[in-house]
């Protein structure tokens, strides 16, 4: 699947420089939301032993739910830059409990790094060697969906599975008419079956799409804005200067007031949460030796 997969081509260029302004910046609500939402819904899934691959949208405030997981398991973070991730509390609880049983040894977990990879390139794994992808609203910003969903079946091991979020075709809804009204161009976000129908031809197992909207409310247009430019701004191959302009800025504001609930006073944004797993089939080995019984070849020769 090429980046035509989109009506509005992605840049992974754009996606990695955005993430590197984003990655320093406090935690992002929604993120946050997402990932935790993502934990509770991953409690019944039972990946086969492996490590763990955390690929993306990264925070390192994420994390420490995520691990918790997946306690004991390798657990390798890839993302545009390596940075180094703090220690995380279920990290410091498994070190208090090994000092316990161990007197004298260092209780002192060592902080761990995100490992730098281009955006769409191949991870540095070997296949068929992780139990379990973890991607957090990741696969709607890059340029070739397909190509990130192959490169996660892979590396998973028979019965590995991967657990992924990203943003519906409702996202953001009040925003596209931002959008439409300055004339810019604003991305597209794919329908979970089309998403499970792309899982499918590429190799994996029965996915299993689910998706929930949020309507999240603001006191200000300022604050909606800077909210969906902390989490996605925009990643698009072809992008104009757009709100950048001290005019289409006001003119975006104006706009968006005009969304203002009068019974509550507050402006709507809705989000469209797609969750997604599948997994890792064991393929039999396929043979171009046919086995035809004696007996059949016998009773089709004495036939007439």
């Amino acid at each position: 699947m090429s980046s035509q997969y989109w009506k509005y081509p992605r840049s992974n260029l754009a996606l990695a420089q955005q993430w590197l302004r984003r990655v320093g910046a406090p935690l992002p609500f929604i993120l946050e939301e997402v990932n935790k939402r993502m934990v509770a819904r991953a409690q019944i899934m039972r990946p086969v032993e492996g490590g763990v691959v955390h690929q993306g949208w990264l925070h390192p405030a994420t994390l420490s739910e995520v691990k918790s997981l997946f306690v004991g398991r390798p657990f390798t973070v890839f993302a545009p830059r390596a940075i180094e991730l703090p220690v995380a509390s279920v990290d410091r609880a498994a070190a208090s409990f090994l000092a316990k049983l161990w007197p004298g040894r260092s209780a002192a977990p060592k902080a761990s790094h995100a490992t730098a990879l281009v955006v769409n390139s191949p991870l540095p794994l070997v296949d068929a060697s992780q139990a379990m992808v973890w991607s957090p609203l990741w696969l709607h910003c890059v340029e070739d969906p397909g190509q990130q969903l192959a490169e996660w079946l892979r590396v998973l091991k028979p019965e590995g599975g991967v657990f992924f979020s990203c943003f519906g075709p409702d996202t953001a809804k009040e925003l596209q008419g931002v959008a439409l009204s300055l004339g810019e161009d604003f991305p597209d976000f794919a329908d979970m079956h089309d998403i499970g129908d792309l899982m499918g031809k590429q190799g994996f197992s029965d996915p299993v799409m689910e998706m929930e909207k949020l309507t999240l409310t603001y006191t200000t247009p300022e604050k909606l804005l800077a909210d969906w430019r902390a989490l996605v701004g925009n990643p698009l191959q072809q992008r104009q200067k757009g709100l950048c302009a001290p005019v289409r800025y006001s003119e975006a504001l104006i706009y968006l007031e005009g969304l203002r609930n009068p019974d509550t006073g507050r402006i709507p944004l809705t989000l469209e949460l797609v969750y997604g797993h599948a997994w890792k089939v064991k393929r039999m080995a396929k043979t171009d030796i046919a086995t035809v019984k004696v007996s059949d070849i016998k009773g089709r020769k004495g036939s007439k």
